[in-house]
């Protein structure tokens, strides 16, 4: 019987399609120091580490022994030495000392951690698994206008599909069921009628909410949703004849195809007048009112087969259409 053999990055990358060569977010910037930091994107464990300031990514994994490089170290010449027999790797992936041999000896070309692209951008560090054919997202122009004056950032994982929970944070028929009281009551569960435009980085449409919680205590919102493919998803929210803004931003990486870390990003125009314990508790509530709903979804992939589940025209054809697009990126999570 032939042996079976560990998998391949190959072999991980391949139910992704596509998916590989776009650029997701692994880390903030800040988390990256001194020492070997892993993570894992499309299934495939990655370390990060720094050399000479940049950030370095590797396959997690020694080709010598199997071992993880992020057990190791990064040398006081910034390299990085694995844990368990001391091989040293420098930041494009060549292996400069194996310890237990002869010096005299040519390390094999072999001998080599597979390197993959790492950027900082953002305060986020972004790493692609294939050769990119996409560039690093742009950021909403409110990042760096003086305007937006308040601030805040999160992050967190869910055991979730990452396209479940781009399409659930697009849907807005959920409202009246899964947030009652705070953006939608089910005695209005109807969703208004509202255009859907196709772009080239993904679709923008603008609905309005009957129940919001910005200046006016539960007036109607108007908000624009900008989806940017793969998964990342922009709020930019407003009450009618208003100048306040806010604007939300999630940026989310696959882990792998069950489980999902996104990073936010919060911009605000104003001054809230809720308490601001009152407000973050607000946002807790409708975040966990929403990953109970996805971490339940099943099949835990999106379906990306149209015929797998039923849509109606109206309410899903946001979600129709972000289907067809993901589709189109080749990506087969059986």
């Amino acid at each position: 019987m032939k042996e079976a053999r560990l998998p391949t990055i190959d072999d991980k990358l391949a139910p992704y399609g596509r998916l590989a060569k776009y650029w997701f977010p692994v880390a903030w910037s800040s988390d990256i120091v001194d020492k070997p930091h892993p993570v894992q994107l499309l299934g495939t464990p990655v370390v990060l580490w720094r050399y000479d300031g940049r950030v370095v990514a590797f396959y997690d994994l020694c080709i010598h022994r199997g071992t993880p490089l992020s057990l190791g170290r990064v040398s006081a010449q910034g390299e990085l030495i694995c844990a368990y027999h001391g091989w040293h790797y420098d930041s494009e992936g060549s292996c400069t000392w194996i310890p237990s041999r002869d010096p005299s000896r040519a390390i094999p070309p072999k001998a080599r951690a597979h390197r993959f692209h790492a950027e900082e951008r953002y305060g986020l560090v972004w790493v692609c698994l294939d050769s990119p054919d996409t560039d690093l997202p742009i950021f909403p122009p409110e990042i760096g206008s003086d305007e937006f004056y308040w601030r805040a950032t999160n992050d967190d994982i869910w055991a979730c599909n990452a396209a479940r929970f781009v399409e659930n944070m697009m849907d807005t028929s959920h409202f009246a069921w899964v947030h009652p009281g705070i953006f939608g009551t089910e005695d209005k569960p109807i969703v208004k009628p509202f255009d859907v435009y196709e772009t080239d980085a993904g679709l923008h449409y603008e609905c309005v909410e009957p129940i919001g919680h910005m200046v006016v205590p539960d007036g109607p919102h108007i908000r624009s949703y900008e989806l940017t493919l793969p998964f990342m998803i922009l709020f930019r929210t407003r009450q009618p004849d208003r100048s306040e803004i806010e604007v939300t931003w999630y940026v989310c990486s696959p882990l792998d195809s069950k489980t999902t870390r996104f990073f936010q990003f919060f911009l605000r125009n104003y001054d809230h007048p809720m308490a601001p314990e009152t407000r973050r508790e607000l946002i807790r509530t409708i975040q966990s009112q929403d990953r109970r709903m996805v971490e339940a979804q099943r099949p835990e992939e999106l379906p990306l087969d149209l015929r797998e589940e039923l849509h109606l025209h109206g309410p899903d054809d946001v979600a129709v259409r972000y289907r067809k697009r993901l589709a189109s990126l080749g990506i087969d999570w059986s």
